[in-house]
């Protein structure tokens, strides 16, 4: 976005409306045609309708002498086209500045002579009248007004009786006037009982007479509730246009017409499929074919983008009528890239929305494929942005809401990646509307702010707020916008349409806003958010991560009571967007009640291996739970047996993605058999790797780690790809899946020659086969993870002690200058521990000797990294004391006369038991050390390199008990301590009984057969 752009554009257009108002003088009739001038052009006119300042100073004879009832009724038709004229304020204290066009209004429709007009004339002003009420609706301007004036009301009540009376005229005369009448009453909730009776007696007449109406009288005909019969032979004739020939004009009005009020599917149908014909006949090549496709205007292409909108709305997602609609979207594209600088803003704006919403089904048939589309459009919406108002900027970030994730052509001109993310460009374009908004002028913000309606408003602070950017004077102004509003609307006394804008703003407002206090002391959220509607509350999540805690929790709780009620109806799409809300806002309620209405479905569904794939999809949300939430009752725990049950029939057509969430859904599980886990590394064995990304492979290596599962073919198969992956990655993720893999690795204890030499590349700045390397640009946590990762793995070396020193001599320096309480912003307890667990690793490797820097380094040695790791040593002997384990063994041991034994924290890390007491070693012999295993830390499946065959899946462990991970690291450093380390395993100790357990651990220790009778 050009910065200096966004402030012409905002202000541009209300200057050149202004100037074009204060050139026309004092001269009634003038003005007239100076509104006439600006009505012509959308942007223009919604200035007309917002912003009351450009009125400012003009000074009219309120009761202008007209030379005739010709001018009378120019004037009244033109003055029809403003709505400040056609209706009345909305409360009676308002003042607009100006004159009192109303007025003029008045004088010129009560000084028409009944006997001088013609229904023609009244046909004049009441699609004046259309127009002007659909154009506030349709910018939801209705706040700034309030109802029809008097004189209008009597002029359409004139315009009825004397159309009832009417019998000179022929029927489809006044079905055309009468049906024209009744669509603008019914916008102004008027009386319309009897023409309803009468159009309903002249079509039941003359049924025949549909054919030759008009596409505004069949639209308001469609809209109305006809009798069944009547009905029936409405839609006919509807499905048998179709038959006939039908230019693009006119079937683009025909089809917007029944995609809006239609409720009948086979109608909607046979016009979505007659539009494959009309296009096979625009294709026709000769004749005047191309010049019929050069000659479609863009009011028809706006008819179906409209139309495809609307069925959007009123379809699920499964309906083959929706699918038939995507299609048409696809068809249109070309018709729209080559229109593209035609289409005025807001209709612009609309079609990037229809497309941008759809942008993850649409598959538009151009020459390189969708990601173009969205790049076509936000290339357009730059070349726009001289153009746009402060409301189409903000329409603009609407749309681009809808597809946040998506990628997009870079159109930022800054030295970042050809593709990002659409919300980057989003919150940058956020951040340089609102720096532009705050250099004008105070008049000049409050009159672009005050153009604005409530739900613009509301919209605005919503981005606004997630940008960063809601500061003065910006907020100030809104806020007054919206209390203004507030009041006028009497919103304490009512339950209003614009009630979602109203608990939008409670949302993202912050806690001291004036406003927020003011909404909340008229209806509270609580009571708010039980009369929002089910797809209220699914848009309101959206705000679920920019809002407070406690709202959030409210919503999220409003959510789950509507879908456990089975009021809530879910498509799978909506499904996984609130499904992701809830977990990143830990809501396990939410996330079960979402799995329990999503999953029968699929357990039923005709592709039964596509249906396995979106189980496990919803799995990865069951398994961001925490255990204790995570019980086997619950939707979550069923859903994960159900994925392991299912698992053998499905598991060679899922790709690496997949197997990776299987293998997380089997460890949750506990266990897994051995032929479901043969057949999921055989099939890993085959599948191919050279399109999988650096994180999904990092992430099955990191599955395969937690699982105990040492399957050393597979493992460097998927480090290979890993590497491979690395060469266009930039640096920090770079960094982030090798640390990944490194931990991954060490944690089975294996140690591979490809990734030991890239670390010791890396730690002796020497290049490396990552083109966007650069380890000195990383953040001060990453770096902290990445040597931690490489201590672990094992390249530790004098490259390592050199560059953790000047990480160590780094992280000291910042603390040292913005003091303790700040320096957890930047690192957290467990990167302090991270380093002072690289520290241990080099001390065991012989590196930091007495003349190193590490061995009289304060900060490593006695300040933070110290603290938090003793701290979590604590917590792991406090945790252990508190579980059955500790009491099982302390009471084993008593009865092998060892109740000396308790567990410690030795030189640097706690240990279970400690028998190191006169008593215990005069019957051991020896001191020595009981170190528990869990069953994470216990190696489960090996299948070495040594195995016949690559792809072996062969299991050489069953036979004996092998530990890894932290557990063998520690046991590892003690060993080399002195101490004499005895391993009991958690998973084979939980199965023995207590005289069991007494056997197995005398066997552990050594005693002979006399000390255990003892």
């Amino acid at each position: 976005m050009m910065v200096s752009s966004a402030r012409a554009a905002v202000s541009g257009v209300i200057n050149v409306v202004r100037d074009t108002i204060s050139r026309s003088g004092t001269n009634v009739k003038d003005v007239c045609t100076a509104i006439n001038k600006c009505s012509s052009n959308k942007a223009q006119r919604y200035v007309l309708c917002s912003v009351d300042s450009i009125f400012d100073g003009l000074n009219l004879d309120p009761e202008p002498s007209s030379e005739g009832s010709g001018d009378k009724k120019v004037l009244a038709r033109v003055l029809c086209k403003l709505p400040r004229a056609v209706y009345m304020p909305r409360t009676p204290d308002i003042t607009r500045p100006g004159p009192d066009l109303g007025s003029i209004l008045d004088h010129e429709l009560n000084s028409w002579d009944s006997s001088d007009t013609t229904l023609q004339d009244y046909a004049v002003i009441v699609q004046e009248l259309g127009d002007t009420a659909e154009f506030v609706s349709e910018h939801s301007l209705d706040s700034f007004f309030g109802p029809l004036r008097p004189s209008a009301i009597s002029l359409l009540e004139r315009y009825k009786h004397e159309l009832l009376q009417e019998s000179k005229r022929g029927d489809l005369k006044k079905l055309t006037h009468a049906t024209q009448l009744l669509q603008v009453m019914k916008l102004h909730s008027m009386d319309t009982d009897e023409l309803v009776e009468h159009i309903t007696g002249i079509i039941q007449k003359t049924p025949m007479i549909l054919k030759q109406c008009n596409i505004s009288t069949l639209e308001t005909i469609a809209k109305m509730k006809l009798p069944s019969e009547l009905r029936d032979k409405f839609d006919d004739y509807l499905r048998m246009s179709t038959t006939r020939y039908m230019g693009f004009k006119e079937w683009s009005e025909y089809f917007w017409m029944v995609a809006r009020n239609s409720d009948n599917r086979n109608t909607i149908d046979c016009f979505l499929h007659s539009y494959k014909i009309l296009a096979r006949n625009m294709r026709r090549e000769g004749g005047d074919d191309l010049d019929t496709v050069k000659s479609i205007s863009c009011a028809s292409i706006m008819n179906v983008v409209h139309g495809i909108t609307t069925l959007k709305n009123r379809l699920r997602t499964s309906d083959v009528v929706y699918k038939d609609s995507m299609g048409l979207l696809e068809s249109i594209w070309p018709l729209i890239e080559e229109r593209k600088q035609q289409f005025q803003n807001s209709e612009f704006i609309d079609i990037a929305e229809c497309y941008f919403e759809n942008h993850r089904v649409v598959n538009p048939q151009m020459r390189h494929g969708s990601r173009n589309c969205l790049d076509v459009l936000m290339n357009e919406f730059v070349r726009r942005a001289d153009q746009f108002l402060l409301r189409d900027w903000v329409s603009a970030f609407e749309v681009l809401d809808c597809a946040r994730d998506a990628m997009v052509i870079n159109v930022m001109q800054k030295p970042t990646n050809y593709y990002i993310k659409v919300t980057a460009v989003q919150t940058a374009w956020i951040e340089d509307l609102a720096n532009e908004l705050k250099g004008m002028p105070l008049e000049e913000i409050a009159e672009n702010i005050y153009s604005l309606s409530l739900p613009q408003c509301s919209n605005l602070c919503k981005h606004l707020v997630a940008a960063g950017c809601y500061d003065d004077p910006i907020s100030a102004a809104l806020e007054r916008r919206c209390l203004a509003i507030l009041t006028d609307l009497k919103y304490h006394n009512t339950r209003h349409v614009m009630d979602f804008y109203f608990v939008q703003l409670q949302m993202v407002l912050p806690q001291q806003s004036a406003l927020k206090t003011a909404l909340e002391n008229n209806k509270p959220l609580r009571e708010m958010l039980v009369q929002m509607s089910c797809n209220s509350l699914l848009r309101l999540l959206r705000l679920a991560h920019h809002c407070n805690p406690a709202d959030s929790r409210l919503l999220l709780h409003k959510l789950a009571e509507k879908i456990e009620a089975n009021v809530l109806k879910l498509t799978p799409q909506q499904c996984v967007t609130v499904l992701r809300y809830a977990s990143r806002l830990k809501d396990c309620n939410l996330t079960n009640a979402v799995i329990a209405v999503a999953t029968p479905p699929l357990l039923s569904s005709d592709e039964s291996h596509k249906g396995f794939c979106k189980m496990l999809d919803l799995s990865k949300f069951a398994l961001a739970m925490p255990k204790s939430d995570f019980a086997d009752t619950t939707p979550a725990g069923i859903l994960n047996q159900l994925i392991v049950d299912r698992a053998p029939v499905h598991v060679h057509h899922l790709g690496l993605q997949h197997l990776d969430i299987l293998l997380q859904n089997l460890n949750r599980a506990g266990g897994y058999p051995s032929e479901l886990m043969e057949s999921v590394l055989g099939h890993a064995m085959e599948i191919d790797l050279s399109s999988v990304t650096s994180t999904q492979l990092s992430s099955m290596l990191q599955a395969l780690s937690n699982l105990g599962i040492r399957h050393e073919y597979l493992l460097e198969r998927l480090e290979d790809a890993i590497l491979m992956s690395l060469i266009d990655e930039d640096g920090s993720v770079a960094a982030e899946v090798l640390t990944s893999a490194a931990t991954a690795l060490a944690h089975l204890g294996l140690k591979t020659a490809r990734l030991n030499e890239l670390f010791e590349h890396i730690l002796a700045s020497s290049p490396v086969a990552i083109a966007k390397w650069d380890y000195s640009s990383l953040s001060l946590p990453v770096r902290v993870g990445l040597l931690h990762a490489i201590a672990l793995f094992g390249t530790v070396n004098e490259h390592l002690e050199t560059t953790f020193s000047a990480l160590v001599e780094e992280c000291g320096s910042a603390t040292r200058k913005v003091g303790d309480a700040v320096s957890f912003v930047t690192l957290d307890g467990e990167a302090y521990r991270k380093l002072y667990d690289t520290y241990i690793s080099l001390l065991v490797a012989g590196s930091g000797s007495s003349g190193s820097k590490l061995v009289k380094s304060d900060f490593l040695l006695e300040h933070l990294p110290c603290y938090h790791w003793f701290r979590y040593q604590d917590n792991l002997q406090s945790e252990f004391k508190a579980s059955p384990h500790y009491t099982q063994l302390k009471s084993a041991l008593r009865q092998l006369g060892l109740e000396d034994a308790d567990s410690r924290i030795t030189e640097a890390y706690f240990t279970h038991m400690v028998l190191d007491s006169p008593d215990c070693t005069s019957v051991l012999g020896s001191p020595k050390i009981l170190y528990c295993i869990p069953a994470k830390d216990e190696l489960r499946w090996w299948t070495p390199k040594g195995d016949s065959t690559h792809n072996s899946t062969i299991n050489r462990i069953e036979s004996y008990k092998h530990a890894m991970g932290q557990s063998s690291r520690v046991i590892d450093h003690l060993q080399r301590s002195g101490w004499t380390v005895l391993p009991i395993f958690l998973r084979e100790w939980d199965t023995l009984s207590a005289d069991k357990r007494l056997h197995h651990l005398s066997k552990v220790l050594k005693l002979n057969k006399e000390r255990l009778e003892h």
